[in-house]
């Protein structure tokens, strides 16, 4: 009988010294959960305070989760009261709402492309044969006014004849006493050398054919600008028509990267910005927005961002897939610590200084997360000061009275045997 005294005393001491502790916890955690609260009782001695402040009653254990529920259901604003003894006998932070401006890069892939500006599509306007071709692979670098080919074509073969005829008609009809007769062969020569530079024959072979007097079977072709040949369809041997294109060259000197950037994060993304990309090997290149799809991607959500990148040394290669980093800069806005920002799965509450040791619950949106921080979209306004640690001062409240609900069920059917 003795053992079991001393047993159900040691039972109800422990008991006792975890009710204390629930009761102290409860006091911490009122700042979330209770319309009103008075101080509770500290035993510990503050070092920031000239005198120790007098001891407040105390709050019965649990009273503060109770409260909070019941004013979270009913969508109440609870108002706490807590004197500056109390705030600092618990350690009370607060920490003002204030506007913030900060990167918030935009992160995703892209794949690299030619610009099309830059983008030559070689093609005749005259029917014929390709004779010899000097652009011979895709991959080949060609610079403006390099040859590309050659071409036979009985039309310009013809052309040329009637040059030479129309030639030596000028000379013979400028012997005429008839001024209409001189000018009618001027007139002929000037509408057929007109038809050879249509035909793209240039100034130079039209100097040479009438230098030699000589018609060229095959007339050579001329790159018009410089480039990368990226698709190629001229052959010896081949016939070609107007409408073929025999080679197209890419002018890679000036690149673009096309990235998916999604739909949430496009009203901070402008013309102009910066932007950067992460090549395989690691190394970094720096450039700038140039276009903005306007269309929505209905499958993936995103819209397609066009970068435009200075590459003089071709590090950037058509169809690599890159990393794509925007310097988003969004304007300046208004951030609380996530540690002020009690979630319940619904609503995010935060505990506002009202000034004169009042404290009340308000409801706020949130925006992003940051890494310490949220951004507060609605509910609060710049320079107002928030508690913090609200949540751990809840979750440890939670914890100490399960502990608490443990012992008493244990020592129940202890003392029931």
């Amino acid at each position: 009988m003795k053992r079991l005294t001393v047993f159900l005393k040691r039972r109800w001491r422990l008991l006792l010294t975890l009710t204390i502790l629930l009761a102290t916890c409860g006091t911490l955690a009122a700042f979330a959960f209770a319309p009103a609260l008075r101080a509770t009782t500290m035993a510990r001695k503050l070092r920031f305070w000239e005198q120790a402040p007098p001891p407040a009653p105390a709050v019965p254990a649990g009273q503060l989760a109770v409260e909070m529920e019941q004013a979270e259901a009913a969508h109440q604003t609870a108002v706490i009261t807590i004197d500056a003894n109390t705030a600092q006998a618990l350690g009370l932070q607060t920490a003002t709402v204030e506007l913030r401006s900060f990167d918030q890069p935009v992160s995703t892939t892209g794949r690299v492309m030619p610009d099309e500006r830059r983008i030559t599509r070689v093609q005749t306007k005259i029917e014929g044969w390709i004779e010899e071709t000097m652009g011979n692979f895709e991959g080949q670098q060609i610079q403006k006014g390099q040859p590309l080919f050659t071409l036979y074509s009985p039309e310009l073969v013809a052309t040329q004849q009637e040059y030479l005829i129309a030639l030596k008609a000028q000379q013979d009809f400028g012997k005429s006493e008839f001024e209409v007769v001189r000018n009618s062969g001027g007139s002929l020569v000037e509408a057929t050398r007109r038809r050879l530079q249509l035909w793209d024959v240039t100034p130079q072979q039209i100097a040479a054919l009438e230098k030699t007097g000589q018609v060229q079977k095959a007339i050579t072709y001329y790159a018009p600008a410089s480039g990368v040949i990226t698709a190629r369809k001229a052959f010896p041997g081949t016939r070609v028509m107007p409408d073929v294109e025999l080679y197209t060259l890419a002018d890679l000197s000036t690149i673009w990267v096309e990235a998916d950037v999604y739909e949430s994060d496009l009203m901070n993304v402008r013309i102009g910005m910066r932007g950067a990309v992460t090549l395989p090997d690691g190394s970094t290149q720096t450039g700038r927005v140039a276009f903005i799809n306007p269309l929505i991607e209905p499958t993936t959500r995103t819209a397609k961002v066009r970068l435009e990148f200075s590459n003089p040394h071709t590090r950037l290669k058509p169809g690599m897939f890159v990393n794509v980093s925007l310097a988003v800069k969004p304007p300046p806005q208004l951030v609380v610590p996530r540690d002020a920002v009690i979630d319940t799965g619904v609503r995010q509450l935060v505990l506002v200084d009202d000034g004169n040791s009042k404290f009340s619950l308000r409801e706020i949106k949130v925006g992003t997360q940051g890494q310490e921080v949220y951004t507060v979209r609605s509910g609060l306004r710049a320079g107002e000061k928030v508690a913090r640690n609200i949540q751990y001062l809840m979750d440890s409240e939670t914890q100490l009275k399960s502990q608490i609900e443990n012992l008493k069920s244990a020592m129940g059917k202890k003392e029931q045997q």
